[in-house]
C-alpha cells in the first residue's frame, strides 16, 4: 500500500491550543509516529476518520491495491498487535488515570498532527480560542459613562442592568501550509465577544458592546523538550480589535502579537506579548490603552481530569501605577454531552469600551470548547 505522511498543520495560537477531545496517557500518545496510532486516540468519530483518511489516502489505495500491498497491510496490523500498542490505546485512554508526566504536551501534539486532516475532511472552520455562552452574568458596578482621552465622556441611551449575557465565538481557517516545512501554517483567525443586556426588556434588550478581533498569523509546531516540560508552539501575527461603534464610543487598536506555549505535566502555560502599532493622535480612540492592559497576557491552564479544566488569565501594565487584571474559568461535566462553565473577571480590558474601567463580573453558562 502506498503511504505518505500528511503535512503537519503547525502550532495553535495561544488561544487555540487543543480544542479536540483527545484522551490518553503520554505513553500512548507517542509523537515519534504521526500515523494510525495517534488517529486512534481521537474520540470524535468524524475527526478520527479524517485523520485516518489523510494519512492513508484511501482512494489511491483502493485504486492501486494488489496482492503485495494487502500482504504489507496485514504485516503492519500484526506488528501493532504484537507490540501491544493497539490494545493499550483502546484500554488505557482515560486521562483521569494517566500519569501526570507529559499529558498536556502529548494532547497538544496529537491534535496538531490531526488538525489539517480534520479541516480537509469537514471543509469548515476549526476552533481557535474557547467558545462559550454565559446566559447570566452579574456586574457589581456597570460603567454607565465610558470615556477616553480623545473622545471624552460617552453614555448609553438606557439604564445599564447589573445582569447581562456574555458569549465568545472563535474560529480559524488555514490559508497556506508548508511555508518553511510541514510544521508551518499561515492562519486567519476570528474572535467575537459580545455583552448583551438581554434582561433589559424595557429597552428592547440591546447589545451593549461587541468586540471584533480578526487576525492573521504564522504558527510553528515545535514539540521541543525544554527543561522539565515541552515548548509546544510559537506564533507571530497581526491582530486588529475594535468594537465597531461610532464616536464617542469608538474603540480600536492594532497589534503585532506573538505566542509561546509551554506544557508541563497537566499544565499549559502561554504568554502572548504584543506591540501596539502607533496611530496619529487625531485618530487614536484609546491612546492610553497600554497603561491599563500592558504589553502581554499570561495564561495558565490545568487539566484536572478528562472533563474538568481550570484556566487563569493575567494582565499587568508593569508600571509604577500598577494596574492588574485576572480572569478565572472552570469547566466541568454537565450531563453526558454538555460542559458547564463558571467565569470570574476582575480588572481592566474585559471589553474595549471599558478598557480603562475596573470591572468585576461573575458568570455561569456552557463551555462549547475549551483550551484542553
Amino acid at each position: 500500500m502506498k503511504r505518505y505522511q500528511p503535512a503537519a498543520p503547525g502550532i495553535v495560537l495561544a488561544l487555540s491550543l487543543i480544542a479536540a477531545n483527545v484522551s490518553a496517557s503520554p505513553r500512548e500518545l507517542s509523537t515519534e509516529n504521526d500515523g494510525a496510532i495517534n488517529c486512534a486516540l481521537i474520540q470524535d468519530g468524524i475527526q478520527r476518520l479524517a485523520c485516518y483518511d489523510a494519512q492513508t489516502d484511501p482512494q489511491a489505495a483502493r485504486a492501486s491495491a494488489d496482492e503485495d500491498s494487502l500482504e504489507q497491510a496485514e504485516q503492519d496490523a500484526d506488528a501493532l498487535v504484537a507490540n501491544g500498542t493497539a490494545q493499550e490505546v483502546v484500554a488505557e485512554g482515560d486521562l483521569d488515570d494517566a500519569a501526570d508526566s507529559g499529558v498536556v504536551a502529548a494532547m497538544i501534539d496529537n491534535y496538531l498532527v490531526a488538525e489539517k486532516a480534520i479541516f480537509s475532511f469537514s471543509g469548515g472552520f476549526l476552533t481557535h480560542r474557547p467558545n462559550y455562552i454565559l446566559p447570566l452574568t452579574y456586574v457589581d458596578s456597570p460603567n454607565a459613562g465610558p470615556n477616553s482621552p480623545r473622545l471624552g465622556l460617552a453614555g448609553y441611551d438606557y439604564k445599564l442592568e447589573n445582569e447581562e449575557a456574555k458569549y465568545q465565538i472563535s474560529f480559524k481557517v488555514p490559508l497556506l501550509t508548508g511555508i518553511f516545512d510541514n510544521r508551518t501554517t499561515l492562519w486567519f483567525g476570528y474572535t467575537q465577544q459580545s455583552f448583551w443586556q438581554v434582561y433589559n426588556t424595557k429597552d428592547s434588550a440591546p447589545f451593549r458592546e461587541t468586540n471584533y478581533e480578526p487576525e492573521i498569523f504564522v504558527r510553528q509546531r515545535l514539540n521541543w523538550d525544554w527543561g522539565p516540560g515541552t515548548l509546544s508552539a510559537v506564533s507571530l501575527g497581526l491582530n486588529h480589535q475594535s468594537n465597531g461603534q461610532s464616536e464617542p464610543r469608538s474603540r480600536s487598536w492594532n497589534r503585532i502579537m506573538g505566542t509561546a506555549a509551554y506544557s508541563y505535566d497537566r499544565w499549559l502555560f502561554m504568554v502572548n506579548p504584543w506591540y501596539r502599532l502607533p496611530e496619529s493622535s487625531g485618530d487614536d480612540d484609546n491612546a492610553d490603552i497600554t497603561r491599563y492592559l500592558g504589553h502581554a497576557s499570561y495564561h495558565a491552564v490545568y487539566k484536572l481530569t478528562d472533563n474538568r479544566t481550570f484556566s487563569l488569565k493575567l494582565l499587568n501594565n508593569l508600571r509604577s501605577d500598577n494596574k492588574s487584571s485576572v480572569e478565572f474559568g472552570y469547566s466541568f461535566p454537565m450531563g453526558d454531552t454538555l460542559k458547564g462553565f463558571v467565569q470570574y473577571y476582575n480588572g481592566y480590558g474585559e471589553s474595549l469600551i471599558d478598557y480603562n474601567e475596573r470591572i468585576q463580573r461573575f458568570g455561569v453558562g456552557i463551555m462549547l470548547n475549551n483550551w484542553l
